[in-house]
């Protein structure tokens, strides 16, 4: 089977080489749902809607790789967290008394696991496949709300791995993590730390790279987050200008992304060509998203933006 010029742009992202144009890996939650012509409640407990939808999606943004899962509420959710469908995005309205058993069961759940199975038998030779889950400290923050973050990470911990396992089990070509920092500010928790180092050997057993997907960060905290030894790095909405702090990672092992305003604004083309630049100069860099692109919003315009990260050279 033949490798479509978008996976192996995907590919050669991950293996830290610099030559041709930026990966381009867009965040979407809603759109998949938008262009399916039904509900995101619905598609994300339909197998084959989601799977289609995401494909279509990806097709759409002229994407190097399908980004599955970027649903911050999922797994809290599957763990017994109560969600609050009254608008869109869906917020967490009930922290559990107790931790769900099977988390891997609960529906939605479920159903990005089938997708995630689905997409690597039917979409992997044209696009990578990127695995999204919500990391440890927000999942133990979302659904232990009151307690110290280590004992929240100690009571998430088994429902978290379970996950995680479940999900390499499917065999995306990238398991991301997706975390918010408290405080920009403030170097995070060794118990965090500690967290990421489970992780890392969890995701070593099934050969697949592990990242992270950061949010609230700040330029002091580069040097914590190089300290993770991840092997991808994608900078969400932080406190310090990304493309500056993603040149200072990108000078190690690190693949890291640096995002672009979701429907393209005066500043997206200055972007594009500066991370074309850095990487002629060495820095493993990459695009995605700052935000996810939801159900809103001109087709048109996203076409526009993907044909201009696509000519980037």
């Amino acid at each position: 089977m033949s490798v479509s010029a978008a996976r192996q742009c995907f590919e050669s992202m991950l293996a830290g080489r610099c030559d041709g144009r930026p990966a381009w890996l867009p965040l979407v939650d809603e759109l998949p749902a938008r262009l399916s012509q039904t509900s995101y409640r619905e598609l994300t407990a339909d197998a084959g809607l989601w799977t289609a939808g995401l494909a279509t999606a990806a097709e759409l943004l002229g994407a190097d790789a399908i980004v599955a899962g970027f649903d911050p509420t999922l797994t809290a959710e599957a763990c017994g967290a109560g969600l609050d469908w009254s608008s869109m995005p869906a917020g967490l309205a009930l922290a559990p008394a107790e931790i769900a058993a099977q988390p891997t069961a609960a529906p939605r759940q479920a159903a990005l696991l089938e997708t995630l199975r689905r997409l690597g038998a039917t979409a992997r030779a044209r696009f990578g496949l990127v695995a999204m889950l919500a990391g440890p400290a927000t999942l133990a923050r979302q659904l232990c709300p009151e307690q110290p973050l280590e004992e929240g990470l100690r009571r998430i911990k088994t429902a978290h791995m379970a996950v995680a396992e479940a999900m390499l089990q499917a065999r995306p070509d990238l398991l991301l993590l997706d975390e918010r920092m408290p405080d920009p500010e403030v170097e995070p928790e060794r118990a965090w730390q500690r967290t990421f180092g489970t992780l890392r050997n969890l995701a070593a057993h099934y050969d697949v790279p592990l990242g992270l997907r950061v949010e609230n960060w700040g330029a002091g905290q580069a040097p914590w987050l190089a300290g993770l030894k991840l092997q991808v790095l994608l900078l969400g909405a932080g406190s310090g200008d990304a493309l500056t702090v993603a040149r200072e990672l990108a000078a190690g092992p690190l693949a890291v992304g640096v995002p672009v305003p979701v429907h393209g604004d005066a500043g997206t083309d200055a972007i594009i060509g500066a991370v074309s630049a850095a990487r002629a100069a060495g820095s493993r860099l990459f695009l995605s998203t700052a935000t996810a692109v939801g159900g809103q919003g001109d087709l048109a315009a996203l076409r526009g933006l993907a044909a201009r990260l696509r000519a980037a050279t």
